[in-house]
């Protein structure tokens, strides 16, 4: 049996049952700042997973500055509206850039009247807040760079040279409260097995994985 249908089973069971997080990647991570945002940072209660009561409840602070993956702001346009997943809807009023284009700020106002079913983009975001905790992502992919080695084939020539990727993040508060070994999604990034839990906010929390059976891997 293929690795990937053993991949596919398993994600069968622990998606109706693992807690949602989110994370935004830290590397070239963008300050979008709402004007009309609340003019002091608030918290709901929130499901840790939607369908499923089983996984508890999670806190999630609402600001005026909030964080997105550098990766969603390349596509975002002056004036489009967006989603931000669990709040509502915004529209980007201005994009800043530095001087080699790359993106560095975003200024947009809150919508919330607007309907999510008509956005293009739904962004998971963080409020810029002191209580994130610091992740690292790890992922490991396989040895070999094929399925299946031929007679007399040397296996030294098809080894992958790069077989684990680290990337770091950071992640709502909730995370400092995972334990090891429990298993989360983190919101449009994938599922993960929490290997090391908080400790403290100089040592990063580390997710470790966990492929799905389709989703392309982070190592390139």
């Amino acid at each position: 049996m293929e690795w990937d249908k053993l991949w596919t089973i398993n994600k069968k069971i622990i998606d109706p049952v693992c807690p949602r997080h989110t994370a935004v990647i830290e590397e070239r991570k963008v300050l979008l700042t709402l004007t009309d945002g609340p003019a002091e940072p608030f918290v709901r209660i929130i499901p840790r997973h939607k369908k499923y009561d089983g996984a508890g409840e999670k806190a999630t602070t609402f600001s005026k500055r909030i964080w997105i993956d550098y990766a969603d702001a390349e596509y975002i346009s002056v004036n489009e509206e967006v989603t931000l997943m669990d709040w509502g809807n915004a529209i980007v009023k201005e994009i800043i850039k530095d001087q080699d284009g790359n993106i560095t700020q975003l200024v947009g106002v809150l919508h919330l009247q607007g309907s999510v079913k008509t956005t293009k983009l739904k962004l998971t975001w963080l409020a810029e807040t002191s209580e994130l905790v610091n992740l690292s992502l790890v992922e490991f992919d396989y040895l070999i760079t094929k399925k299946k080695l031929e007679e007399g084939e040397d296996f030294l020539d098809a080894l992958k040279p790069c077989t684990k990727k680290e990337t770091a993040a950071i992640g709502d508060s909730n995370i400092r409260n995972l334990k090891q070994g429990e298993i989360l999604q983190l919101e449009r990034k994938g599922y993960f097995r929490c290997d090391v839990p908080f400790v403290r906010p100089s040592k990063p929390v580390v997710l470790i994985a966990i492929p799905d059976g389709r989703q392309q891997s982070m190592l390139k």
